[in-house]
């Protein structure tokens, strides 16, 4: 049976902190602080299968006994929150956002928003920004975990009792394999899907079961404390939010958490007992609820009022520590203690009736939504642009790789054939240079090849997922080499260091192309265009676009527009085309936004884009 640690409360503590200052204004200074989650797998490991073996050896382990503890610890808190993300969303979203909401609070209350959220976003969905309960998707795995895992572990202890560590260390590193083998051609999954990450628990349950030799010598454990405070500080400073991650990345902060957790087995350490601290504790028994509560306040209060400052970012933490601190006393507290008068089976069942009661409650409001507001179909349409479909304007999937593909998918015959009396024209970069590839096929006269990844930049020794690098390297590398194209044309999310790389890149591609030209950064918003657009009609006040533009971009426009020339390459500002004189375009010519999120454009936004630069491309002005 495990006892209560005080130090893991301040485990629970950071991680939790960690989270919501990455999410929530600090991930300048906590770029990795996503790896919070992380560690709460470990300690959740940790924790629960200490208590179901010890339950086992006893001999009085119950999974109706198991799975009331999980009810009356997960269910209320996650139940008011489901009821105030959409009561917050009929008051401050439009009705066709609501519905939104709803469909992912029932994914959610099912158990299954990891698997709804990875198979229904595509790498372009800007809702996902928007998605008040995106944090359920870790719920939602640890819950799938643990619908298996304490019955496996009971069959094991009872029936194959010797084989229970080796099987658990071969599931553990299985796992690990997995996420490392995925995530290189499938980050999105590797992200969200319990096989995944299941090894991440696993690692919490290893230590729970004894399968790491206690330490035996004080400065042992206290050089293990340190070690594990150091993973986690890399693990926090070095990954941001381009690194290709979980995997093998995870895995410091996830050994660091074991570390902290091993070595505060042999007794308190000074790591420990500054973890063991009273305001580490009392956040890290709050700390389910700061989880549960800071992002949907984040996403749906930035509706009222925008954080933009790192003084509000630190004052809507403490906000976000208050309303925590209630919801535990209020609403955790009173349902954590088990009622003698009341079997397990009947309290579990009690649970499951209150989630669907709120099933039928979310399922309900956006109809009372919809009825209530009567906001204009022209502002629905609008906002509903964000759920833009661009697949098929990019040929995702073939010439165009997102998170869901591999390299094996790239057609190179299709896109990549030259054609014998047409100029050939070579779209090389990201998603940034894919939504070029509509505008460009429209022009007359040219054969356009497409080779492009999602978060891929086109620059000299690209980093990133399989995907990303071995296209890359296949066309600077092989195919342009050995066929020589007319143009190629460099565009991506440029990044303000990019232009080493780039300059680098620029020089290899002149070698094999009569002409380079580079797309710059074009206007991006701090949030979905269609969504400004939206609330501004409905609003009436036109200049709330300008507000939510990203100033930066336009500097990095300067920039290498002062710099590509010298190159050799021609230099399009893209930025300048789509805001001439700071006044950008914001809607194409069938009334719809030109771009579906913060910086794509519609298919009529690329032909639009295209056209108004096309005197500037070599291959359009012969």
């Amino acid at each position: 049976m495990i006892r209560y640690r005080d130090d893991i409360d301040g485990l629970r503590a950071v991680a939790a902190l960690l989270v919501v200052a990455f999410h929530c204004g600090f991930a300048k200074f906590v770029p990795g602080g996503f790896v919070g989650v992380d560690i709460f797998f470990v300690i959740s490991g940790y924790l629960i299968t200490g208590i179901v073996h010890g339950e086992v050896q006893a001999g009085r382990f119950s999974l109706w006994q198991f799975y009331e503890r999980r009810v009356r610890r997960i269910f209320p808190a996650l139940i008011a929150v489901y009821v105030a993300v959409l009561l917050a969303s009929f008051v401050l979203l439009f009705p066709g956002e609501t519905a939104q909401q709803a469909k992912n609070a029932t994914a959610s209350i099912l158990f299954v928003s990891n698997v709804y959220f990875y198979l229904g976003t595509d790498y372009f969905d800007s809702a996902s920004r928007f998605n008040a309960l995106l944090h359920t998707w870790s719920i939602s795995v640890e819950e799938q975990f643990y619908l298996l895992f304490p019955p496996l572990l009971a069959l094991l202890h009872r029936r194959f009792r010797a084989a229970l560590k080796p099987l658990i260390a071969i599931l553990l590193v299985a796992s690990l394999i997995l996420s490392a083998w995925r995530v290189h051609h499938d980050a999105s999954a590797a992200f969200y899907l319990v096989q995944y990450r299941a090894w991440e628990l696993m690692i919490g349950a290893a230590l729970a079961l004894g399968m790491v030799p206690a330490a035996r010598q004080r400065w042992v454990a206290e050089a293990g404390a340190v070690v594990g405070v150091a993973l986690i500080v890399g693990s926090v400073l070095l990954l941001d939010r381009d690194s290709l991650f979980p995997g093998l990345a995870a895995a410091p902060a996830c050994i660091g958490a074991a570390c902290l957790i091993w070595s505060g087995m042999a007794g308190r350490t000074l790591v420990g007992r500054g973890l063991g601290l009273p305001p580490a504790r009392f956040v890290g028994r709050i700390s389910y609820s700061l989880y549960l509560w800071h992002w949907p306040l984040w996403v749906l209060g930035g509706q009222v009022h925008e954080i933009k400052s790192i003084t509000g970012s630190a004052a809507f933490i403490l906000l976000a520590l208050l309303v925590a601190a209630v919801s535990w006393r209020w609403i955790e507290q009173p349902f954590r203690g088990r009622n003698p008068a009341t079997p397990p089976r009947q309290a579990v069942w009690i649970g499951v009736a209150a989630m669907l009661t709120t099933l039928t409650f979310v399922v309900a409001v956006p109809f009372a939504a919809r009825a209530y507001w009567q906001v204009p179909a022209q502002i629905e349409r609008v906002g509903a642009f964000v759920r833009y479909r661009a697949a098929s304007n990019s040929r995702a999937g073939l010439c165009f790789l997102t998170t869901h593909d591999e390299f094996a998918t790239f057609d190179r015959d299709r896109c990549l054939r030259l054609s014998p009396t047409k100029p050939n024209v070579l779209l090389l970069g990201d998603s940034h240079a894919a939504h070029f590839y509509r505008g460009l096929a429209a022009l007359n006269g040219i054969n356009v090849l497409q080779a492009n990844a999602s978060g891929c930049r086109p620059v000299a020794d690209p980093m990133g997922e399989a995907r990303c690098t071995a296209l890359m390297r296949y066309v600077t590398d092989d195919f342009l080499p050995n066929h020589r194209v007319d143009t190629v044309i460099l565009s991506a999310l440029w990044r303000d260091d990019d232009w080493p790389a780039l300059q680098r890149q620029i020089a290899r591609v002149r070698r094999y192309a009569d002409h380079v030209v580079v797309f710059g950064p074009i206007a991006e918003y701090d949030r979905a265009l269609p969504r400004i657009l939206a609330d501004a009609l409905y609003r009436r006040v036109p200049s709330i676009v300008d507000r939510h533009r990203i100033a930066s971009r336009r500097t990095l426009d300067a920039m290498l527009a002062a710099r590509v020339p010298a190159t050799g390459a021609t230099y399009v500002s893209t930025y300048r085309a789509l805001c001439p004189n700071d006044r950008c375009t914001l809607w194409t010519d069938d009334g719809n936004p030109i771009q579906f999120d913060y910086g794509h454009l519609t298919a009529r936004g690329s032909r639009l884009m295209i056209d108004r630069v096309r005197p500037q491309l070599p291959f359009a002005t012969r």
